[in-house]
């Protein structure tokens, strides 16, 4: 066995012992720290420049919509 088979093995000793309730909040938990993040874009940086820009244009509702649904997507399975 070479060196990366032994950190591995340690690795995945480590993660085994983490309780799954607490990797499903953590899994959860990024999605949510994300939408928070595309809220607070700036709406220079998510509309096209140079022109009135329409409603579905804004990819933060975009973004934010499909962050929502993974994260009902991971709270129900």
């Amino acid at each position: 066995m070479s060196v990366i088979h032994e950190v591995g093995d340690a690795l995945r000793s480590l993660f085994a012992l983490l309780p799954l309730p607490f990797v499903r909040a953590a899994f959860v938990a990024v999605p949510l720290v994300l939408m928070i993040w595309v809220l607070r874009l700036p709406n220079a940086a998510t509309t096209p420049p140079g022109r009135a820009s329409r409603w579905d244009e804004n990819l933060k509702l975009w973004a934010w919509l499909a962050l929502a649904m993974q994260v009902v997507i991971y709270c129900v399975f």
